[in-house]
């Protein structure tokens, strides 16, 4: 247990993990949790049991506020909250909290979504959170924000709010060719991912660039590696750098930032992504995705007590 004492509980929630952060008054992590507790691995909708297991033993005695974002707030999570119609911003957010019946000062943050009318539909759940973080650490205003995973995010932010956003299923998508499809027959069980220039990581993000599209670039994974033209153990490495490579060139077609692309993250996926932008000829600007979840939850949270 922390010795100075909890003034809030942060919660990132989502659906393989749920990690948490005990938080002073200023804003200071004094601990922290990570559990495999996502909400795909609470059996039963036991959600208060795993709430009690990740986080009780810093509400003692006392009922500390807790706020939580990501997949907790789904349809399969413990409360459904409502999506928010873009643009959104941190004030709109604070006052769409969804309080979690049974329990006491404890609330889940709402998604946003692209509204009806729009060209098409999209959602988001945690990374919203992200965003607003982000841009508080950077001191802007306006940006365009990647945060790259199973489902990255490209995110067009201005006067401080969420105004549109487009999501690309590039980690989905790589996950998926490589474990279940033709192209992941010929790639060793382990490697040693490498995404430096001349790497297959490198090859992969310039194959983005021909003519074909992508469904002709990904079965070159397979030709290539027949004839060893990619070696067996980079062609982990090709297959990203086409998707991640595919990913970064439409969506700076359809973001056109103007300055450097805040992209939030972490570790080895992150210096994927400086790679990639590096390549394509785009600057970037490397934020934490913890640090940016916390800032992101503080700063609701200090909305929904003092929304003045």
């Amino acid at each position: 247990m922390p010795q100075k004492p909890i003034e809030f509980i942060a919660v990132d929630w989502g659906t393989t993990n749920a990690r948490a952060y005990a938080l002073d008054g200023g804003g200071t992590v004094l601990d922290r949790r990570e559990t495999s507790l996502g909400i795909r691995n609470v059996a039963d909708g036991r959600f208060a049991e795993a709430f009690e297991t990740l986080v009780g033993c810093w509400r003692t005695p006392g009922p500390v506020p807790v706020l939580m974002s990501g997949m907790i707030g789904s349809r399969q999570g413990w409360v459904e909250t409502a999506y928010l119609d873009c643009p959104a911003d941190p004030v709109a957010v604070a006052q769409g909290l969804g309080a979690v019946p049974g329990q006491q000062n404890v609330a889940i943050v709402p998604g946003v979504c692209l509204p009806a009318g729009s060209a098409h539909r999209d959602v988001m759940r945690g990374e919203e959170v992200q965003c607003f973080g982000a841009l508080e650490m950077s001191g802007a205003g306006d940006a365009v924000i990647c945060l790259p995973g199973t489902h990255s995010k490209w995110v067009d932010m201005s006067g401080g709010a969420l105004v549109r956003f487009a999501t690309s299923m590039t980690g989905e998508a790589f996950s998926a060719m490589r474990d279940h499809s033709i192209l992941g027959a010929l790639m060793p069980a382990t490697t040693s991912p490498s995404w430096e220039a001349g790497s297959s990581f490198a090859t992969g993000v310039e194959r983005s660039g021909d003519t074909g599209g992508l469904l002709h670039h990904l079965f070159s994974v397979r030709a290539d590696g027949l004839f060893d033209v990619v070696p067996a153990d980079g062609l982990a490495d090709y297959l990203s750098g086409i998707l991640i490579g595919h990913e970064v060139r439409e969506m700076a077609r359809m973001f056109e930032p103007d300055g450097a692309v805040l992209v939030v993250g972490g570790g080895s996926l992150t210096a994927r992504y400086a790679s990639a932008f590096e390549m394509l000829g785009l600057s970037m600007q490397a934020v934490d995705a913890e640090r940016a979840t916390i800032a992101g939850l503080t700063a609701i949270r200090r909305l929904a007590a003092d929304p003045a």
